[in-house]
């Protein structure tokens, strides 16, 4: 059985359409449960009047799927971003059937974003080098590493998250660590609505992954100022974000700060 986790901050224009997926996917025993996280807006009434059970949680994006988690008792929990626009399929019934069919306790659904243009600067900026350097064993998780769209099996899943946008991160690195096979499903092409964020997205990616390379003893504490720094100026190569939303226009900061050097520490 499934939990399909919906963590949703202020998307009532968008929330109806990710819970009609996950009410179309759903099968006997299985929840749809949305998490208004700290919303100002009317997302709670539009998830429910789409058909999902409706948690009053805290903000950020963690920490609603935290609150979630300590509801969750069916063997599966599968996230989903309230963001959603479009989609060549229905998300949570691939993510689903990829998780029954399979072998994989991680199902993690890749997808290109409906404007080819899209920028992953966060990914290709702070996520990508940060585990290729501290975390190898994560390996290729798509092209969309830090997807919001995941089946995650319940077993796996015992550790608090990290309450912010590191979640993503968070979640591919300690389940690599831990031995778990990651499973790609590829979603097609997804639209949803871009959100410029200032830089703290990258800030709280990064802040996790050296957070966990500490914990592993990947990064001696002494040294982690200077990757903190090496963190800030990715952040700020992309923290501007282009008048077309994130897109094609934001090409020159990325690869500028894709070809940033990297700390020698430590080797």
């Amino acid at each position: 059985m499934f939990t399909f986790v919906i963590p949703a901050h202020n998307e009532e224009a968008t929330v109806a359409t990710i819970v009609g997926q996950a009410r179309a996917a759903a099968q006997q025993g299985d929840r749809v449960l949305v998490v208004d996280s700290a919303s100002t807006d009317a997302t709670a009434d539009r998830a429910s009047a789409a058909g999902a059970e409706v948690l009053r949680g805290p903000k950020g994006k963690g920490a609603a799927m935290n609150a979630a988690l300590d509801l969750v008792r069916t063997e599966w929990a599968c996230f989903l971003d309230a963001d959603l626009v479009s989609s060549e399929v229905n998300i949570a019934a691939e993510l689903r059937a990829a998780a029954v069919s399979g072998t994989s306790g991680h199902v993690v659904g890749d997808y290109e974003y409906d404007h080819p243009g899209t920028i992953l600067s966060s990914t290709f900026t702070i996520y990508e080098p940060l585990t290729d350097r501290f975390f190898p064993e994560t390996g290729f998780m798509g092209a969309n590493a830090l997807t919001g769209y995941r089946a995650i099996h319940r077993s796996l899943l015992t550790q608090p998250l990290p309450a912010d946008f590191g979640v993503e991160s968070f979640l591919n690195i300690t389940l690599a660590v831990a031995g778990a096979r990651a499973n790609v499903r590829h979603l097609g092409v997804v639209g949803s609505r871009f959100r410029a964020t200032g830089g703290t997205m990258a800030r709280e990616i990064g802040t996790a992954i050296l957070d966990l390379a500490v914990a592993h003893g990947r990064l001696d504490p002494a040294e982690r100022g200077v990757w903190e720094a090496w963190l800030e100026d990715g952040v700020a190569a992309i923290a501007p974000q282009a008048a077309d939303g994130g897109r094609s226009a934001t090409l020159s900061r990325l690869f500028a700060a894709v070809r940033r050097p990297m700390p020698s520490y430590g080797d």
